[in-house]
C-alpha cells in the first residue's frame, strides 16, 4: 500500500475537490443566479449542470469511499489500534462525517432510481457541504493534534 499511497491520495483529493466544488456552487452560487437572472435561467443552468453531475457524482463518491478506505488502513486497525492516539480519534470523527455524507447520498440515489420523492431533498446539499467542510477541517487538524 505504501507504494501506491500517493496515487490513491491524489485520486481522493481530486474527487473531493469535484464533489465539494459542485456542492459549493449549488448551495452558494446558484441561488444568486436565481435572484439576478430569474427562475427560468437558473433552472436551465441547473438542468444542464445536473445532467452532467448525475453522471459524475456517483463515480466521485464511490472513488472517495474506496480511496478513503485504502488510506485509512494505513493509520487504523490491527496492531495500530483504533482510538489509541489523538490522530486516530480525529480520523475516526472524519470517518463519521463521511459516513453521514455517504448515507445521504445513498438515500438520494435510492429515491432517484425508485422514482420516489427524496425526504431529505431540501436539506441534503447544504448538510453535505457542511459535513464536507468539517471533513476538511478534520483532515488538517488530525496532523496537528
Amino acid at each position: 500500500m505504501a507504494a501506491i499511497y500517493p496515487y490513491v491520495l491524489i485520486v481522493h483529493l481530486f474527487c473531493a475537490v469535484i464533489f465539494i466544488g459542485y456542492l459549493f456552487f449549488d448551495v452558494v452560487i446558484l441561488p444568486n443566479v436565481k435572484k439576478l437572472y430569474g427562475e427560468e435561467v437558473a433552472n436551465k443552468a441547473e438542468q444542464g449542470i445536473g445532467q452532467r453531475a448525475v453522471k459524475i457524482m456517483p463515480i466521485c463518491v464511490l472513488l472517495l469511499l474506496i480511496t478513503g478506505g485504502m488510506m485509512v488502513s494505513q493509520y487504523i486497525g490491527g496492531d495500530k489500534g483504533y482510538f489509541e492516539t489523538p490522530f486516530q480519534k480525529v480520523l475516526m470523527l472524519k470517518i463519521c462525517f463521511a459516513c453521514g455524507i455517504f448515507a445521504m447520498v445513498g438515500i438520494a440515489l435510492t429515491c432517484k432510481f425508485l422514482n420516489k420523492k427524496n425526504p431529505i431533498g431540501n436539506i441534503i446539499h447544504p448538510a453535505v457541504l457542511i459535513l464536507g467542510a468539517l471533513i476538511i477541517v478534520c483532515a488538517k487538524l488530525m496532523w496537528y493534534v
